[in-house]
């Protein structure tokens, strides 16, 4: 069957002479550019496995449910358009560069690009307001998918065979600035770039967020990404080792995201971890003057940032060690082992004094000048060690890394 183009425009500015229904043609070739821009319908439009020769227009056009599964055709254009229901482009095929140009659409149910849906060229959907779904669900996108800034209520699936590659100078997933209600799936999709594969900056999830790192071949950008609860499908060691290696540049954010949703089910040995690998990051990646990362470096190895004060009480029983080895093998110090011990603790612990009164030290000896002065230098780090003790375990170091 053949119709043209301007056929199925004229029916639908009639429509109020159409059945209820609204118009539907199956399997039929479609002549001439079907442009529908501007069109006010109430009464659904059903073009399922049609083929269009030109490029589809549906700019503006108002529809009550709108129906292009297995639409074969160079485009789709349809910024602006409003459909009551579901728009559905289930298995459709679209082979121009610009595969669809889709800004501000208003959707009152749900989108679905999914069931073999395959896009030669990019797919823009930015700026559109989706009531229900969009499921993009063993789709292919060759060219990116740009979903930036849109509004989605239920979920957004791109999961379950969804690929996506592709995306030029931007991501492959364009995602920044969108909120959605409800779910966020990666969950079986796949999504490459030799660049950033996901951009998810400034994204509002407002339930669970279903992201298995596998599915991400390339970068990502995740500043701003807040969700609700634990996250899905990663384990906190694939986060620990996904987000210094495989994000395009340092941010507190993501890390801060993802220990306050630990925080929140009271998994406080992760978030120490994640506080801590965050902190590495910044060293790494970070913008820290010289001074300011040989700081950071003190800090981590002594007290973790702040985050395991203990390492701190380590190191001091490591200065008392030294300095008793340093005093027994001497020979510089006159009084029995035992008061020779006591000395040695003397001198190099701050807060606790033994009583070692009958020793001296010969400082006549270049030997025993040498003690004096490494006793000197213990003790300034054992008073250095206990206060980072404090400093950690009081969460001072926290306050200011």
């Amino acid at each position: 069957m053949e119709i043209t183009g301007d056929e199925i425009r004229r029916r639908m500015i009639d429509h109020e002479s159409l059945d209820p229904g609204g118009l539907r043609l199956v399997g039929a070739t479609i002549t001439g550019q079907l442009d529908l821009s501007d069109v006010v319908a109430k009464r659904p439009l059903v073009l399922r496995d049609c083929t269009a020769e030109q490029p589809v227009v549906l700019d503006r056009a108002q529809f009550t449910v709108l129906d292009l599964s297995g639409l074969v055709a160079p485009s789709l254009r349809a910024r602006g358009l409003a459909v009551d229901h579901h728009l559905r482009l289930s298995g459709a095929r679209l082979s121009a560069d610009e595969s669809v140009d889709a800004l501000h659409m208003r959707i009152g149910g749900s989108v679905y690009l999914d069931e073999g849906f395959h896009a030669s060229g990019s797919v823009t959907l930015s700026g559109s307001q989706i009531a229900a779904v969009l499921m993009c669900a063993g789709a292919r996108f060759e060219a990116g998918l740009f979903l930036v800034d849109l509004r989605v209520g239920d979920g957004i699936f791109l999961s379950q065979g969804c690929e996506v590659s592709g995306g030029g100078r931007h991501a492959s997933v364009r995602l920044r600035g969108t909120r959605v209600d409800g779910q966020l799936v990666l969950r079986g999709g796949r999504f490459s770039s030799p660049g950033v594969a996901l951009d998810m900056r400034h994204v509002r999830v407002g339930k669970e967020l279903f992201m298995p790192f596998g599915s991400v071949e390339g970068k990502a950008q995740l500043e701003g990404l807040t969700y609700e609860g634990l996250p899905r499908d990663a384990t906190v060691d694939e986060w620990l080792a996904f987000l210094p290696t495989r994000t395009l540049r340092y941010s507190a954010a993501p890390w801060a995201q993802l220990a306050a949703a630990h925080q929140a089910a009271g998994h406080e040995r992760d978030v120490r971890r994640i506080r801590v690998a965050q902190q590495r990051d910044l060293r790494r990646r970070g913008r820290l003057s010289r001074w300011g990362r040989a700081w950071h470096l003190v800090r981590g190895v002594t007290v973790g940032h702040g985050y395991r004060p203990g390492l701190a009480l380590v190191w001091l029983a490591g200065v008392l060690v030294v300095s008793v080895t340093v005093v027994l093998s001497s020979g510089a110090v006159r009084c029995s082992v035992v008061e020779q011990v006591g000395y040695a603790l003397n001198v190099a612990t701050p807060l606790v004094k033994v009583d070692a009164a009958r020793c001296t030290v010969d400082g006549a000896s270049l030997t025993g000048q040498a003690v004096l002065a490494s006793t000197w230098l213990l003790q300034l780090l054992a008073w250095a060690f206990a206060t980072l003790f404090v400093a950690g375990f009081t969460g001072l170091v926290r306050r200011n890394a």
